[in-house]
């Protein structure tokens, strides 16, 4: 069976239909003339910062290692061992999902790169174009998604196809900067509170960071983050409410407005979707935002495989494919207005008893009325507050997800 092997640094990604075979960052770390990649780099990459790489999956050429060891002198190298690594798992052909923002000479390389390393590849597929056949969009979307050194923004028309238009990246907008911004916030938080400087030591470091990423790409919906630091028998603890992490990285997202027109409707990876504030800032500037499942991109290259496989002798990148969904309508339609609300896995209808808030809906929207006991996106509020679909109510430690229940 065909594989899909999608190439986002954040989080490079194999599979098989709709089952993960794989999934790493693309992290590199040489030590004792051994090179450690994905989780393993990650671990130990602020403890041995001058041997790692975090850049080798972006850049995709030959330029030179600042730090090269005896079996990786350039970026293509380590591309290469990295792949090698991967091709144990692989035993069929493979389709190659790329970022819009590669160009035709780093496409080239990835395809010598894959060949030496024994992988099939029997297709190129934009991954943004993929991603869009697996869901109802307006007749324009612009796709973003995070990678480690920058943020990527696809702009897509649809009707009876999905076609990409334009491409750009957000520079100082990636995963790496966006983390190193958070570190340093609650380093702070650390020394104001107890006095403690993690960033004193490589090894307390590595812990802040480990527990940053680790509540990043897994438990970003808890309303605070608590980080706690072992260091000469002691630990150390603060805990940063997740607001304080939003306004932290709100300098770096508003300069998405530059690459996107006031009012455009944005498609956000399960990537974007999870960092913190991301979604609440766009939609609060007036962008109309519908969220990817993670498997968007397996799932839209599995069901299109007739359209991106190709021989050898016409290997291309392919850059539309069949649209098979009703378009939507703008997202600032009634269509768009919430629904439910996502409760311990249940889908409570605004009228349930089970709510311990108030709203009062109207034709405008939900509206969320202020109450000294419950945040908003970890906000209080104060005012009279229209819900859009993504927030999250708190109340306690109960959580209340915004959802719209689409009954076309």
């Amino acid at each position: 069976m065909t594989l899909i092997f999608e190439l986002n640094d954040t989080e490079l990604s194999l599979y098989r239909g709709m089952e993960r075979l794989y999934h790493a960052p693309a992290i590199a770390l040489a030590r004792n003339d051994e090179i450690l990649f994905g989780e393993a780099a990650l671990r130990l990459a602020r403890i041995h910062p001058q041997q790692t790489n975090q850049q080798y999956f972006s850049r995709l050429n030959a330029d030179p290692l600042a730090q090269p060891v005896a079996s990786a002198a350039n970026h293509a190298d380590l591309v290469y061992l990295h792949l090698r690594e991967l091709a144990i798992l692989i035993d069929d052909d493979v389709i190659l999902a790329v970022p819009s923002t590669l160009n035709n000479d780093q496409l080239s390389v990835l395809l010598g790169i894959s060949h030496e390393a024994k992988i099939r590849v029997c297709g190129f597929i934009d991954s943004a174009v993929a991603a869009i056949t697996t869901t109802r969009v307006p007749e324009k979307t612009f796709l973003l998604d995070v990678h480690l050194q920058h943020m990527s923004i696809t702009e897509l028309s649809i009707n009876n196809q999905v076609q990409r238009t334009r491409s750009d990246e957000i520079r100082d907008c990636g995963l790496v900067g966006l983390l190193e911004g958070w570190v340093n916030l609650i380093a702070d938080r650390f020394v104001h509170e107890t006095r403690f400087d993690p960033l004193h030591t490589a090894d307390t470091e590595q812990q802040l960071y480990n527990q940053v990423y680790d509540w990043v790409v897994g438990s970003h919906h808890l309303n605070e983050i608590g980080v706690e630091i072992q260091h000469a028998n002691q630990q150390h603890r603060v805990e940063v409410p997740k607001g304080q992490l939003e306004k932290k990285a709100q300098q770096r997202f508003r300069r998405l407005r530059e690459s996107i027109p006031a009012g455009a409707h944005i498609t956000l990876s399960a990537r974007c979707a999870r960092l913190p504030g991301l979604t609440s800032l766009l939609r609060a500037d007036g962008y109309g935002i519908d969220l990817l499942t993670a498997t968007a991109v397996a799932e839209g290259c599995t069901n299109n495989l007739e359209f991106i496989r190709s021989s050898d002798a016409d290997l291309r990148l392919v850059t539309r494919l069949p649209h098979d969904h009703e378009i939507r309508e703008p997202v600032d339609a009634p269509t768009n207005i919430p629904s439910h609300f996502l409760h311990n896995h249940t889908a409570l209808p605004f009228n349930s008893a089970k709510l311990a808030f108030a709203i009062k809906p109207d034709a405008e929207g939900v509206w969320l009325q202020p109450d000294g006991s419950i945040t908003l996106n970890s906000e209080p509020i104060t005012q009279s507050t229209r819900l859009a679909i993504g927030d999250t109510i708190h109340n306690g430690t109960e959580e209340y997800l915004v959802i719209r229940i689409d009954d076309s």
